[in-house]
């Protein structure tokens, strides 16, 4: 009866001429649970198994396929939920500053996981407070609170937590006394119960595999962009260069998630201090 092989180190040398994914976790029967896998390899998990699979180039999840790795990972992604956009935002969230609107700066992006997440804006001249609601797409209670120091608001206890699956609008009123100056909103989509735990294994999976903190980096992005999840990839970038272990390639990928979020004075500032090309147009200070 066939066995899952035992993990393996990232220190082996790769066998791969192009390496396009990685075995995340253990249930194959040919492919130890860490091992990169090339186009030609094929997978198969054992029985009541369902092994995690990370496709690099095409940014994919997945778990429990059969097949050519090279077929797997560039195939048209199965969506659990066809319905949704899938993160792209109806607009940029960059201008907020220079329009004079509060608007919705984190989480980073569309797509989150987080059931209670905190949110930060951008600050208006002039404002003494600032109000901010929640309501989800089927116009179920309102969640509201003020805001009176700062430009944030940690998820209060008091609300209920989110629910996977719904799309929740955000409002923001910034106020000069009792007068409303300017105001902004912005759509929030949580990721549908199923499709949160996958990614979820898949980070458990990474942070138990004994890879430097460049390659986790890496596959940890890989996990979180196939969800559309701009926040968490750059909360992960940032912790490795606030560390001092990034290199010029993650230095490379935190500019770019800055300018697809729309923050693209973020991005600047990556590429000022790591001496990166301008192959982003950043904007002139």
């Amino acid at each position: 009866m066939p066995v899952a092989v035992e993990a393996q180190s990232n220190e082996q040398p790769t066998r791969c001429k192009t390496v396009v994914a990685r075995m995340l976790s253990v249930g194959d029967q040919f492919h130890a649970k860490g091992s990169v896998l090339c186009p030609q390899d094929r997978v198969r998990p054992l029985q009541n198994q369902q092994p995690i699979i990370s496709c690099h180039a095409t940014q994919k999840v997945l778990r429990g396929e059969v097949g050519q790795i090279g077929n797997l990972c560039s195939r048209k992604q199965k969506r659990i939920d066809p319905s949704k956009s899938r993160g792209q935002s109806s607009k940029s969230r960059g201008n907020g500053r220079e329009s004079g609107k509060p608007s919705l700066i984190r989480p980073f992006g569309t797509m989150i996981m987080q059931l209670r997440p905190d949110l930060e804006w951008n600050p208006v001249v002039g404002a003494t407070h600032y109000f901010v609601t929640f309501q989800a797409a089927d116009n179920s209670k309102k969640l509201e609170q003020f805001v009176y120091t700062g430009n944030s608001l940690r998820y209060p206890q008091a609300w209920p937590e989110l629910q996977y699956g719904k799309n929740y609008r955000v409002t923001i009123f910034a106020y000069q006394k009792q007068r409303i100056i300017s105001s902004d909103h912005d759509t929030l989509e949580l990721l549908i119960e199923e499709e949160a735990s996958l990614i979820q294994d898949a980070v458990t999976a990474i942070n138990q595999l004994p890879l430097s903190p460049v390659e986790a980096a890496k596959e940890l992005d890989v996990a979180y962009m196939s969800a559309k999840l701009f926040h968490e990839s750059i909360d992960e970038l940032e912790k490795i260069r606030q560390a001092g272990q990034s290199n010029y390639e993650l230095n490379r990928l935190l500019a770019d998630r800055y300018t697809q979020v729309g923050q693209p004075e973020l991005a600047a500032s990556i590429g000022a201090e790591a001496q990166l090309p301008t192959r982003t147009k950043f904007p002139q200070k």
